[in-house]
């Protein structure tokens, strides 16, 4: 027939992987659960560790959710977003990571389950946003404010947040409360304005809490003070050394000299020495008796420096640096010839403390110090690192109670709540839809369920316990994992933020949805690619 098209039309690549249909919600589901199993036996204060070791065979052990999915080596894209649920959460909530990935992988399998009686996912999708919408407006009828100078509720939110990091809630919880207490003004930012300093000897219960700045930082002569009373601080960043020949400190000249003899040389450094003592007398003059260098400080400085009083450090990273100035008003300046006196900072103490190879430097009594430092010490790095990791935790969620100044209970009364009244509303909902806000409800009951599980309870009991005392009214009923027993959470102090939770319907949801919409995929055939010859192996593309 004229006109018919005999040649074969390639409408996909036959290279690329297609799935596609149901098989492609079902595997999109699959990854992702299986991410979110991962992460199950951590959930609680009686979850498991992991051990996870790089390539290079450092060792990370870690209960956190968060912690564990950023370092695995994930390949799958919808398991990839799973991982994203955790870094959102911890983004903007500072907690939850863990039961938002294992609540998304819940409302997965349940979509599955769905999918499988023929629901089509539409349907689910649509019920799951209804779900989500019911659920905002029960939260916030659970809520109960409270002030941000309720210091043994902000305690408890504290603990409820380290609990299952292995280290003592009762010695670190009130030093985070204390901590975000003395820095809030409207808003808590804790990454700026809480520093913590790890030091390796002592013990956990050794943690301090300073109004001002601590450093791993040690002086750069021990001629020089160890504790310095009035001080007047210069920060720079350049060091305290020769300048180039014809140049100011931090120039560059391309002059060349010619030195003919010894005598020649030796006057060539006594030049040089009597320039940067110079230097130095100008901050003597000016009072300085700290000086803080982002560069080194040659020899021939740090002798003078010791005979005229001055406590020196070199080599402090410029976070530091900005650390100190925020704390005690002075100026960072590039060279140390323009220093002046409206740019020096003020502190009542900078005290060098610690034994040989532990020392730091504690920059205190500041006059209004925008910053704290927490300096928690344990007997091992990996200790130290556990304490670092629950401390973010701790003063994150504080920190949103404090700003927000709304929580909601813990031990599973927040999610046994919001389950019993979705399925009310289920009820009234006609059509489809219902079973999948059924199914939502029956997704954030596996989280008091799992965290029954891995507290090595009857987690069918408690959960069959746990919904008896909510329905007799008991909105505040919560799951004591030590004794087994179900009690009034904010009696018992375990408390959690409301953006934490709110954040995790949010994140989940979201998620949830976005998978179950897609329904093929097509992935190009993975190459690895070498470099040509004479190539340098970074001169080729990645994709």
């Amino acid at each position: 027939m004229a006109g018919q098209i005999t040649q074969p039309i390639i409408v996909i690549d036959p290279s690329k992987e297609h799935v596609h249909g149901n098989d492609a919600v079902q595997m999109n589901i699959t990854a992702a659960m299986a991410v979110a199993n991962t992460v199950k036996s951590t959930f609680g204060p009686s979850g498991m560790d992991k051990m996870l070791v790089d390539v290079a065979g450092d060792v990370t052990i870690t209960n956190d959710g968060e912690t564990i999915l950023r370092k695995i080596d994930v390949e799958h894209p919808s398991a990839k977003t799973i991982v994203a649920i955790a870094s959102t959460q911890e983004k903007e909530a500072g907690d939850g990571t863990t039961a938002s990935v294992m609540f998304a992988g819940e409302l997965l399998n349940k979509a599955g389950t769905l999918m499988g009686q023929g629901i089509h996912p539409t349907t689910i999708i649509t019920g799951y946003l209804m779900a989500e919408r019911r659920s905002h407006e029960i939260l916030n009828d659970l809520i109960t404010e409270i002030s941000p100078d309720d210091s043994d509720l902000l305690r408890g939110i504290a603990a409820t947040a380290m609990v299952g990091k292995a280290i003592a809630c009762d010695d670190i919880a009130p030093l985070c409360v204390r901590a975000v207490q003395m820095i809030k003004n409207g808003t808590v930012d804790v990454f700026s304005d809480v520093r913590i300093q790890k030091s390796v000897g002592k013990t956990i219960g050794d943690a301090e809490l300073v109004s001002g700045v601590v450093i791993d930082k040690r002086r750069v002569h021990d001629g020089m003070p160890k504790l310095v009373e009035d001080a007047r601080i210069a920060l720079l960043t350049s060091g305290i050394q020769y300048r180039k020949f014809g140049t100011m400190p931090g120039g560059k000249s391309k002059d060349k000299v010619k030195i003919k003899s010894v005598d020649e040389l030796q006057g060539f450094y006594d030049g040089e020495e009597a320039a940067i003592r110079s230097d130095i007398d100008v901050l003597v003059d000016l009072g300085v008796n700290a000086v803080f260098c982002t560069q080194s400080i040659t020899e021939s400085s740090q002798n003078y420096l010791v005979k005229c009083g001055v406590l020196g450090v070199a080599r402090v990273n410029e976070n530091d640096l900005e650390a100190i100035s925020r704390a005690t008003g002075a100026t960072i300046l590039s060279n140390i010839v323009d220093v002046e006196e409206s740019d020096l900072g003020f502190a009542g103490i900078v005290e060098e403390k610690g034994a040989e190879d532990e020392e730091l430097i504690y920059i205190t009594e500041c006059k209004n110090p925008k910053t704290v430092s927490l300096v928690v010490h344990g007997g091992t790095e990996h200790v130290v690192d556990v304490i670092e990791g629950a401390l973010n935790d701790a003063l994150r969620v504080v920190a949103d109670v404090v700003e927000d100044g709304t929580t909601v209970a813990g031990g599973g009364a927040c999610e046994i709540e919001l389950a019993l009244r979705l399925r009310e509303y289920a009820a009234t909902v006609g059509g489809k839809e219902q079973l999948a806000i059924n199914a939502y409800a029956d997704a954030l009951e596996t989280l008091p369920y799992t965290l029954a599980h891995n507290s090595g309870l009857d987690a069918t009991d408690m959960l069959a316990a746990l919904k008896s005392s909510h329905i007799a009214g008991g909105a505040t009923s919560g799951l004591d994992v030590y004794n087994g027993e179900i009690v009034d959470m904010y009696k018992h102090g375990v408390v959690e933020p409301f953006r934490v939770k709110d954040q995790m319907l949010k994140s989940a949801t979201d998620a949830t949805t976005m998978i179950i919409r897609v329904d093929d995929v097509l992935a190009s055939e993975r190459k690895e690619l070498t470099p040509s010859p004479g190539q340098a192996p970074h001169d080729y593309d990645r994709f």
